[in-house]
């Protein structure tokens, strides 16, 4: 339980008088503010909000609590950004490292606004498929989709990442169109090497799953190549819709095995675990998330 988050909620609810209103206004659900208010209560050991049809109205005990928490957030408000105006300014160099082909089609886009909103900051940009070992290389911010598996980092989520299985009309001309994953044998399906199980290709309709063996003529750790070679006509791809979002609106490729769903592995912004993050560190991970919801260059 965040107490401070839920001394924030609680202030909020008071205020609208309304857990409906308090949700939307923190982009949240009006399960989760309910629920929040009430381990607040639990903790206290005391009842802070009347509710009824509606209204929401403070008791004596919440009444006081109320005023005792706009006091305290004040403080906390007031002090947080005294420590950050005075030594904590975003300054220094912020070394990033994600795929080249994440770079140039979602971060590029961004990075020149992020460098005018923080001038004092300097970048230096790591582009490999490689997922870098962020403590002994020294990295402040990775992008990656991978299941985080080491607890000596966080990770933040940026995409969903779905999949997608795609061909273009060239190839299909000449090739039978799969109707079911287990028609995917014999057909040419070209390979992502970062894949961990790159040879065996899953997908899953409500409860059913099915996992596929796959063959092709190329395989590459390069995933915006293995685009184009579909783009030519070379085979089949399995890869981020993000990815091949202007050639599939183009139609120079078509998604296959509609209702069969690949596995999504989400794309999160990672770094390594510690109580007194960089202000450069956490301005750009905020900074990212943002804009990529705002200009949609990602998936939710």
């Amino acid at each position: 339980m965040d107490q401070l988050n839920c001394m924030r909620v609680f202030v909020r609810v008071a205020r609208t008088g309304s857990f409906s209103t308090a949700a939307k206004e923190e982009g949240a659900t009006q399960g989760t503010i309910s629920k929040q208010v009430a381990a607040l209560e639990k903790l206290l050991g005391s009842r802070l909000l009347l509710r009824n049809q509606r209204d929401v109205v403070l008791t004596d005990v919440g009444r006081g609590y109320y005023d005792r928490c706009l006091s305290i957030l004040r403080e906390v408000d007031q002090a947080e950004a005294t420590a950050r105006s005075d030594s904590t300014s975003p300054t220094g160099l912020l070394r990033v490292t994600m795929s080249p082909v994440l770079s140039r089609l979602v971060v590029a886009p961004i990075m020149s606004d992020f460098l005018v909103a923080y001038p004092d900051i300097k970048m230096n940009l790591k582009l490999t498929e490689r997922h870098c070992d962020i403590i002994a290389e020294g990295i402040d911010v990775a992008i990656r989709a991978r299941n985080l598996e080491d607890s000596a980092l966080v990770a933040r989520p940026l995409s969903s990442n779905p999949l997608s299985l795609v061909a273009a009309p060239y190839y299909l001309e000449k090739h039978r169109k799969p109707k079911h994953p287990n028609d995917l044998e014999g057909h040419n399906c070209l390979i992502f090497s970062r894949f961990h199980h790159p040879h065996r290709w899953r997908f899953a309709r409500g409860k059913a799953e099915v996992t596929v063996p796959v063959e092709g003529n190329v395989r590459c750790d390069q995933g915006d190549t293995l685009v184009d070679l579909a783009v030519s006509g070379l085979g089949l791809a399995l890869m981020p819709s993000w990815l091949m979002r202007d050639h599939l609106e183009a139609g120079r490729l078509q998604t296959l095995l509609p209702g069969w769903k690949p596995p999504s592995l989400p794309l999160s912004v990672v770094y390594a675990k510690s109580p007194y993050l960089p202000v450069r560190t956490s301005c750009f991970t905020e900074f990212l998330r943002r804009e990529v919801r705002r200009r949609r260059l990602l998936p939710p």
